[in-house]
C-alpha cells in the first residue's frame, strides 16, 4: 500500500468509527486479526473485534471524533498510528457502572499493522484516568505547575 492508500484506508476506518458502523469496521480487519485492547483483553478474529465494537458502542455512544495525529510507516510491514479524541455519551454499563448519561471525552491511540489492505494486528491505548474521572469513579486534584 502506498502512503496515500493507507491514508484513504484510515479515512474509511475513522468514518466507520464516527458512524458506529460495525459492519464497515469489521471489513477493515483481516479474518485472523489480533487486537490487544485494555477493555476487551486480546481479541482474535474479525467476529470478536465486531463484538467488541458492538459492546463498546452500547456503553459509549460516539458523538464526535477529532483526528489529532497520524503516523504512517511503509518502510517494512505497513504500520500506522492514529491518535484521536473521542467524545461519547455514557449510555450503557461500562466497568460495572450503569449508564450515567455523562459526556465523556478521551484520547485514544491505535497502533495498526496492515496486510492486504486490512488490519492484521492492532494495539489500543486509552486515557483511562481522565475517563474514570469524568465518570466520577476516580477523584484527583489538578497537578501543580512548577
Amino acid at each position: 500500500m502506498t502512503t496515500g492508500e493507507v491514508q484513504s484506508f484510515l479515512d474509511r476506518f475513522l468514518s466507520a468509527w464516527q458512524s458506529q458502523d460495525i459492519s464497515a469496521l469489521g471489513a477493515c480487519y483481516a479474518d485472523n486479526c489480533v487486537v490487544v485492547s485494555p477493555i476487551f483483553s486480546t481479541l482474535q478474529g474479525r467476529s470478536a473485534v465486531e463484538k467488541s465494537y458492538s459492546n463498546l458502542f452500547k456503553a459509549l455512544a460516539v458523538r464526535h471524533i477529532r483526528l489529532d495525529d497520524t503516523v504512517i510507516d511503509s518502510s517494512g510491514p505497513i504500520r500506522a498510528v492514529v491518535v484521536w479524541t473521542v467524545q461519547s455519551v455514557h449510555v450503557g454499563e461500562v466497568f460495572g457502572m450503569p449508564a450515567t448519561g455523562k459526556n465523556i471525552e478521551r484520547t485514544v491511540a491505535y497502533f495498526l499493522t496492515l496486510e492486504n489492505d486490512r488490519i492484521s494486528r492492532e494495539v489500543r491505548l486509552y486515557d483511562f484516568t481522565s475517563m474514570l474521572m469524568q465518570l466520577g469513579v476516580l477523584r484527583a486534584k489538578p497537578g501543580h505547575v512548577a
